[in-house]
């Protein structure tokens, strides 16, 4: 017997994915998840996603109205924090557990937590899910003030919030990613992370050529920073970051503190990449040898945001969980601990 089945009771497990997603490719995952929590011994249904947002209500309804006691996400980090919104929304997200199948562009959640991503990953992530591990992770809630301190935009989110160059690159990719959709030979090739790597190569070419740097004064835990020239500013619960970075080995999804993380200008991302890179035998220490500096996490549990550009109308893009959100001139993000238990593998338990 399967040891999700304590959390599952008599309730099947629910699968949400998209099957358009990946040019329609994802309905051959579906099926193959599907044949593996089959075999698994994991009684379970499917219901794909919903557009525009509508994911976190199905969820809602799976929970409530169907006594549904574990879902799973099935794609990337967007798809994860529909439904994990979902869950949240519930009147027993206490009672829920949430398994992933990561099969995204980045996966910064199933990494995290050492899940590997793809269809090849499949039959050992279904294997985590069986034996029904939980650890009760971190969200963050974020509200966008525009002028006279009006709310323009409230959310969650389970992996980043940015601001900045990360954002506006995300933007690219989407308008890219449309035009590439509505040609039929492009799309074929032209998709997922090569369209993303596509939009941050030109907007770091552009950069030379505009100033898109931006001033951010931060209340964090009641403390005063101010950043002067930054290029940009995340905001991290996981530890992955982008995929293959990580920017604070230290931080973890569970420890009831997320990390701000200025980036100043275009030396100190290209430091943070190097430094970061999962696979690259180079760290900061090494880096301060090569006499290259960048700027060092600073955790906290309540940030207060204020944003300005001198010289510009307007303020920067933002994002969270790789979707685009309204961009305004003060953030405010709270950090939620332990709200969300999310089935991971044994070694990420403690």
């Amino acid at each position: 017997m399967p040891s999700i089945d304590a959390w599952r009771g008599d309730a099947p497990v629910v699968l949400f994915a998209n099957p358009t997603a990946q040019s329609g490719k994802a309905a051959d995952a579906i099926r193959t998840a599907e044949g593996l929590l089959a075999r698994a011994g994991v009684p379970h249904r499917f219901v794909p996603t919903a557009p525009a947002g509508g994911t976190v209500e199905v969820v809602r309804q799976a929970i409530d109205d169907d006594g549904a006691r574990v879902v799973i996400a099935m794609g990337g980090d967007g798809t994860f924090a529909e439904v994990a919104k979902g869950v949240l929304a519930s009147a027993h997200a206490a009672k829920v557990a949430m398994g992933m199948l990561p099969t995204g562009t980045a996966n910064d959640q199933g990494k995290s937590f050492g899940l590997a991503a793809g269809a090849g990953a499949l039959a050992d992530n279904v294997a985590v899910i069986a034996a029904g591990r939980v650890a009760a992770i971190d969200a963050g809630r974020i509200e966008v003030i525009a002028g006279q301190e009006r709310v323009i935009h409230r959310d969650l989110f389970f992996d980043s919030a940015s601001v900045g160059f990360g954002a506006d690159a995300l933007v690219a990719r989407n308008r890219d990613r449309e035009l590439v959709g509505k040609i039929p030979l492009a799309r074929l090739f032209y998709r997922d992370m090569l369209v993303y790597a596509g939009a941050v190569v030109r907007k770091f070419a552009e950069s030379y050529v505009s100033d898109v740097k931006f001033d951010l004064d931060a209340e964090i835990d009641g403390h005063h920073h101010s950043f002067d020239s930054l290029l940009d500013v995340i905001v991290k619960n996981t530890a992955v970051f982008g995929g293959e970075w990580v920017l604070d080995p230290d931080t973890r999804a569970d420890d009831g503190v997320f990390e701000l993380i200025p980036i100043y200008g275009r030396r100190d991302l290209t430091s943070k990449l190097f430094a970061s890179l999962r696979h690259l035998p180079v760290d900061g220490d090494t880096l301060r040898d090569l006499g290259i500096e960048h700027s060092e996490p600073i955790p906290g549990r309540r940030f207060a945001l204020t944003v300005t550009q001198p010289g510009q109308a307007g303020y920067p893009a933002a994002q969270v969980d790789g979707e685009e959100i309204p961009h305004g001139r003060r953030y405010l993000i709270d950090v939620l601990p332990r709200c969300l238990n999310v089935v991971v593998p044994r070694a990420a338990t403690r």
